[in-house]
């Protein structure tokens, strides 16, 4: 064997063993037990598709230990355990580097021991993105390591042994991602603070539509978001906001898309009075709307 490919060998045997000891095997109530990751010495982040109880079970190296939910996010499909026995914390990198082809590890507990498959990045978003269930995530990781049963909740490492993120196939239909450290870092700190993600809201169901010529005119807007519902007592429904209007802009943004509406919608706007600019019977029309936390 090349002297290069044996050291390779080495060098991701000693990940396997070294970042192993913070996998732990989780029992959450799912029909199939899935993986999880030693984020401090008493808490451990998981696939939150995966905790379906209150109180869950998890088993590193032998021992079985009881931990308790403390927050649990589906729109990010993360969720954080806490034990009260210490457990070896990973090491944690945010990914400022990282690049498509870069090498890098699967790995999971899904049973006694550590398993492991290895790939490269595949890809690599330097943009924030929503998951389908309306999460926020820093940016898009995804690797071609193959993703086995049991391994959502596990870590994806890097050749230094840092753990990038967790990954999970609970996202987007037949495809295995990685939520960056970066994001479970921030819902970590919601989960701490909160017990959940606050998010800010209208109270709105919304479509894309295409404006009439004349708001196209006046406004240099071509798509606005229409309303399809109003949540009664909503924070949308107490500024009159009604069935049919176009929503335009919220604060200083522009909204053409679902997605430009669920970025504006961050935790820290939550309680604000921002302008929210609509159109209705052939009118640019612009109100002022607390937005709602939840």
């Amino acid at each position: 064997m090349p002297v290069v490919i044996a050291e390779l060998s080495d060098t991701l045997s000693t990940i396997v063993e070294n970042t192993g000891k913070s996998v732990v095997r989780v029992e959450g109530g799912h029909r199939r037990a899935i993986s999880g990751i030693v984020w401090s010495p008493k808490q451990i982040v998981t696939a939150a598709g995966g905790v379906l109880k209150e109180e869950v079970v998890v088993f590193v190296d032998g021992k079985e230990l009881k931990a308790r939910l403390k927050g649990r996010d589906e729109s990010t499909d993360l969720a954080l355990l806490e034990v009260d026995e210490p457990l070896p914390a990973a090491t944690f990198d945010d990914g400022a580097g990282v690049k498509v082809g870069q090498l890098a590890l699967r790995l999971a507990r899904p049973g006694e021991t550590v398993r492991a498959t290895s790939g490269i990045l595949s890809a690599v978003g330097q943009k924030p993105w929503r998951t389908p269930r309306g999460g926020e995530v820093d940016f898009y990781l995804e690797s071609d390591a193959p993703h086995q049963s049991g391994f959502s909740g596990g870590p994806l490492v890097d050749l230094q042994g840092r753990v990038l993120g967790m990954t999970t196939n609970g996202l987007l239909r037949g495809t295995s991602v990685t939520i960056p450290t970066k994001t479970i870092r921030r819902v970590v700190a919601q989960f701490e603070a909160h017990g959940k993600v606050r998010r800010s809201y209208l109270g709105l169901q919304l479509q894309p539509v295409q404006l009439p010529d004349p708001v196209r005119a006046s406004t240099g807007e071509e798509i606005g978001l229409l309303v399809t519902s109003v949540e009664k007592d909503g924070p949308a429904d107490k500024a009159g906001i009604q069935y049919g209007d176009t929503v335009l802009h919220l604060g200083d943004d522009s909204v053409k898309t679902l997605q430009d509406l669920y970025r504006y919608l961050r935790a820290d706007h939550s309680d604000q009075q921002v302008p929210l600019k609509y159109f209705r019977n052939g009118q640019v029309t612009t109100s002022q709307v607390t937005l709602g936390g939840r």
